[in-house]
């Protein structure tokens, strides 16, 4: 949850004080009220932030591990390069239940509506696919192996600077974003 905690707060933390500091200006020089929100719906911005954000983050995931393949490196490269891959990829999978569920909460496609729908209207329709999405991705068995896949990739870590020490960076910047205690 540490690390789930820590790559999607960044960016609302950004937003905060962005917007903290556009109020403050607002009042400094004109004088306005800065005592409540004006700018719409508060908790929507938030959540289309970080549903964006954790996009973003699952897709240079996927985009990583293609730039490595395809990039035709050398075999020195592709040593140095898979451990960024590899880092990245669990920081994708932190932030993929919370990404699956922001895109299909809002989904209200019940089952009784995908048996009256014919296989072409299922295959281009938005609906079907986030229900399919969620029911592959927002289950027991997926939130179990996921939950253990973190804490066993942070205990693992440290041996794997022995295969490659590329994988120390990796160990540091997640004993810094974690911090002490948890």
């Amino acid at each position: 949850r540490a690390n789930q905690l820590f790559f999607i707060v960044g960016p609302i933390q950004g937003f905060s004080v962005i917007t903290g500091t556009k109020n403050f200006l607002n009042y400094l020089f004109y004088g306005q009220d800065i005592g409540g929100w004006a700018g719409g719906d508060l908790t929507q911005v938030s959540i289309a932030i970080v549903k964006y954000w954790t996009t973003m983050i699952i897709c240079s995931s996927i985009g990583c591990w293609i730039y490595l393949f395809y990039s035709n490196p050398t075999g020195d490269e592709f040593q140095s390069r898979r451990p960024g891959c590899i880092v990245f990829s669990f920081i994708a999978m932190d932030v993929l239940h919370p990404c699956v569920y922001l895109w299909t909460v809002s989904n209200k496609l019940s089952d009784e509506e995908v048996s009256k729908m014919t296989i072409m209207t299922r295959l281009t329709s938005s609906k079907w696919w986030k229900k399919q999405m969620a029911t592959a991705l927002l289950n027991e068995t997926t939130t179990n192996i996921f939950r253990y896949v973190a804490p066993v990739y942070n205990f693992c870590l440290p041996f794997l600077v022995f295969y490659n020490s590329y994988f120390g960076v990796g160990a540091g910047f997640t004993m810094v974003q974690v911090g002490a205690g948890h």
